[in-house]
């Protein structure tokens, strides 16, 4: 009996049950359970809503977000991994997306027509009298510059068609002269598969889910205006399973954010289980400026507060600011460094 005393003591000074297995400490309440190594754990919608936000795809192109909601979904069987873009691809159920004339130049030259042989080259996008002007060079054995107006209108399947109105080439109108010999478009330019863009008769269709480098993004465009300085675009109907139409972020004051919820993310080197993150604008006075290539410079910059119920609100100024010296940690210019 003194015996079987002795070793329970010793079990239990050891933190061991008399079976010799580990006694786990009692769990806080709401604490996550533990997460296994990310290639373990189970990867699935991140839910994601986002507000008056500047979302650099680079220095170049920029989609200003006034409202979105969606989800991160994983393209691998591992979690989205912000430092992977092709980790993830973002789904947009609903949202109110711009685009301004200069970044969709940049986005038809850097990305859309980027590639040997393009027939399509030297792309200027401009808005005038209410309609989308394309001027470029056409190459068809030899350079010859062009100008197309266009109308905008949104087709059946959720992508947006520029219809054109008029089509010049050397300065010609050529629209007539196309009809008259049974000419189109779709004849005269051959473009690449895959890059978001078909050529329909004379109507240029521009699809979201491939016009982007990744991260992907997918939805269905239900509406499009043109502004004076850009093209407005709504999304919505989605049919993607399991999606909410509202979630509410760790601080609902924030005027300008994106928020991340449940299942698992990835960021730097931490791993997020039933994902709760909110970046929050330091400035609310104008859209946050993001970008997601440069997001550790936005982190360092920034500061972080972890809430009761282990949820992480982090505060970053604006990708723009981090120019600045004081803002991006350095000492500024003429002043003296402790």
């Amino acid at each position: 009996m003194t015996v079987l005393r002795l070793a329970a003591l010793v079990a239990l000074l050891c933190g061991c049950s008399p079976r010799g297995d580990a006694q786990a400490p009692p769990k806080e309440p709401g604490l996550p359970a533990p997460l296994a190594h990310a290639s373990e754990a189970t990867p699935g919608p991140v839910e994601a809503e986002m507000r008056h936000v500047l979302y650099h795809v680079d220095d170049q192109v920029v989609l200003q977000i006034d409202y979105l909601r969606g989800a991160l979904l994983p393209t691998t069987k591992a979690p989205p991994w912000f430092d992977d873009p092709t980790s993830f691809r973002i789904a947009i159920d609903s949202g109110e997306v711009e685009i301004s004339p200069a970044s969709l130049t940049a986005l038809l030259n850097r990305y859309v027509f980027a590639y040997k042989g393009t027939p399509l080259k030297d792309l200027t996008v401009s808005i005038e009298d209410g309609e989308l002007t394309q001027h470029g060079t056409l190459h068809k054995g030899v350079d010859l510059p062009f100008t197309i107006r266009s109308t905008l209108a949104v087709t059946p399947d959720g992508r947006l068609r520029l219809h054109p109105t008029s089509v010049k080439v050397l300065g010609i109108g050529v629209k007539g002269l196309m009809k008259t010999f049974g000419l189109e478009l779709e004849n005269l330019v051959k473009v690449q598969q895959g890059r978001g863009v078909e050529i329909e008769d004379n109507d240029f269709i521009l699809a979201p889910s491939g016009l982007l480098p990744p991260p992907r993004i997918q939805g269905r465009l239900i509406a499009v205006r043109l502004l004076p300085d850009a093209v407005g675009q709504t999304f919505g109907g989605s049919t993607r399973d399991g999606h909410r139409e509202r979630i509410h972020p760790s601080d609902p004051s924030a005027r300008n954010y994106m928020f991340f919820h449940g299942r698992v993310l990835r960021f730097g080197k931490l791993i997020m289980d039933d994902a709760d993150l909110q970046i929050v604008d330091a400035d609310p006075t104008d859209p946050f400026d993001f970008s997601l290539a440069n997001i550790n410079q936005q982190l360092v910059a920034g500061k972080s507060r972890n809430l009761k119920d282990f949820g992480l609100v982090t505060t970053m100024p604006d990708y723009g600011d981090l120019r600045r010296p004081e803002i991006a940690g350095r000492p500024a210019v003429g002043s003296r460094a402790p």
